[in-house]
């Protein structure tokens, strides 16, 4: 079953969906860049106030994630119970430095997912190496919010392989990245864990600024359909 990933930015924006039919409450950053980190207040908040929620955090823009402040930050998180946190691979050269960063963080229950970039040398084969380093997912979004889906970047027989790498290790597999509401039963067709909207979400005439209940329904009615 395809569960639906909902992004917001902060705690008002989380009142505001706690009752919708949302499976994965993303809190992001998002005035800052592809994965910008909201802040450990606002993680500390959201777990307090969605504590029968499931919520991912998204970690910050860092090219390399093995230093110091990115390390304590996902401690911070870790603690807080969030079940999964989302690191991006903003360059592939950098995977040795994941690798490190994996083996000096105790996630006890929470899942490291990797973020690949679907405009970003989106490589197929470099998905596994992901997966063997010691990730417990991988999605595909795009770095750049220029209004192209995955799927004007990336064909569906590529996202299909894609899906069949990550699900074969049995860990989870996401998309998100400038998707729209049309794009929902073709994707939910090749049996992706999640498909995560921010951008879809929001009023139209604001762009990616602000949550509207009505468009978080609709999505979340097309992808439980």
């Amino acid at each position: 079953m395809t569960r639906f990933l909902a992004s917001i930015k902060n705690i008002e924006e989380a009142k505001r969906i706690l009752f919708s039919n949302i499976d994965i409450i993303d809190f992001k950053n998002v005035e800052d860049g592809a994965l910008g980190f909201v802040g450990l207040e606002i993680v500390s908040q959201a777990r307090k106030l969605l504590k029968d929620h499931i919520i991912s955090v998204t970690m910050g823009n860092d090219l390399n994630p093995n230093n110091d402040s990115l390390i304590n930050n996902i401690n911070s998180v870790v603690k807080n119970k969030i079940e999964y946190i989302k690191i991006g691979m903003f360059d592939i050269s950098m995977l040795h430095e994941h690798k490190k960063l994996l083996k000096k963080v105790d996630f006890f229950s929470t899942k490291p997912i990797c973020v690949v970039f679907a405009d970003q040398d989106f490589d197929l084969s470099f998905i596994q190496k992901i997966i063997d380093i010691g990730y417990k997912g991988v999605m595909i979004d795009t770095c750049h919010k220029n209004g192209k889906s995955i799927l004007d970047l990336i064909n569906k027989d590529i996202i299909s392989k894609f899906i069949k790498i990550v699900k074969d290790n049995n860990v989870i597999c996401g998309l998100s990245g400038s998707l729209k509401l049309h794009h929902i039963k073709e994707l939910k067709s090749l049996d992706v864990n999640f498909l995560g909207f921010r951008g879809e979400l929001c009023s139209k005439p604001t762009g990616r600024d602000f949550i509207n209940i009505s468009q978080v329904e609709k999505v979340s009615c097309e992808i439980k359909s």
